[in-house]
C-alpha cells in the first residue's frame, strides 16, 4: 500500500517515499488511512492477509476497530523470528529488475548472470531502502515501536500471536505457519457470519 501510494507521486506519496528511503516508519495516521481505503476494496470482503501491519499499538487498536466494523473476528498475528544479522543480510542482498519486476537475492536466489535479469537481461537495481545502513535503521525503529504490539495481542479478545522460526527455507516457514494455525489455505482471517 505504501509503495502504491509512492507511485502516485502525490504529496503523501513523496513524503512516504522519503521516509522509506531513510528507513523510518510512516506515521500511524497515514498508514491507518491507507489501510482503511484498501480494506474497503472488493477483493478484501472475504478475508485478507496484511504484511507489515500493525507495527504500533495505535495501529493494532485501529485494526481491531476496523475489523469489528467490517464484521471480522480478532486477527492472528504471525511474528517471523529471525536474528538481526540474517535480516540485514537478506535486505541488503535484494535486487530487482526495473522492467519486469523480478526480485533476486544475491544470497538465496541470484541471477544466472551477475546483476542482470534472467528474463530480459536488464541490469538489476537495488531499492534505496535495501542498503545495510537503512536496514539497521529499520530494525532499530521496528524494535522500539513494534515490540509492544506483541504485548497488545496478549490481552484477551484482541487476537493472538503465532511465533514462527523464519530462519529456515521458505517452504519450511510456510509449513510452520500452516501447522501453527492449523489451516488448509491462506484464509488466515475469515469474516464472521453476519
Amino acid at each position: 500500500m505504501l509503495r502504491r501510494e509512492c507511485e502516485t507521486h502525490s504529496d503523501t506519496g513523496r513524503y512516504i517515499d522519503g521516509l522509506l528511503a531513510a528507513g523510518k516508519l510512516v506515521p500511524d495516521e497515514i498508514v491507518n488511512r491507507l489501510l482503511e481505503a484498501r480494506l474497503a476494496e472488493a477483493d478484501c470482503r472475504d478475508g485478507f492477509l496484511i504484511d507489515g501491519y500493525p507495527r504500533t499499538v495505535e495501529q493494532a487498536s485501529h485494526l481491531s476497530n476496523i475489523l469489528e466494523q467490517l464484521g471480522f473476528q480478532a486477527p492472528t498475528l504471525i511474528h517471523m523470528d529471525v536474528p538481526d544479522e540474517i535480516l540485514v543480510g537478506r535486505l541488503s542482498a535484494r535486487w530487482g529488475c526495473p522492467v519486469c519486476g523480478t526480485i533476486y537475492n544475491t544470497i538465496t536466489k541470484p541471477p544466472k548472470r551477475k546483476f542482470h535479469c534472467d528474463h530480459d537481461g536488464m541490469k538489476l537495481c537495488q531499492r534505496k531502502d535495501d542498503t545495510v545502513a537503512t536496514a539497521l535503521c529499520r530494525l532499530d525503529a521496528y524494535k522500539r515501536v513494534t515490540d509492544p504490539v506483541l504485548n497488545f495481542y496478549e490481552i484477551p479478545g484482541s487476537g493472538k500471536v503465532v511465533h514462527v522460526d523464519a530462519n529456515q527455507s521458505p517452504d519450511a516457514v510456510f509449513d510452520s505457519i500452516r501447522q501453527s494455525l492449523e489451516v488448509e489455505s491462506f484464509s488466515f482471517v475469515r469474516p464472521r457470519k453476519r
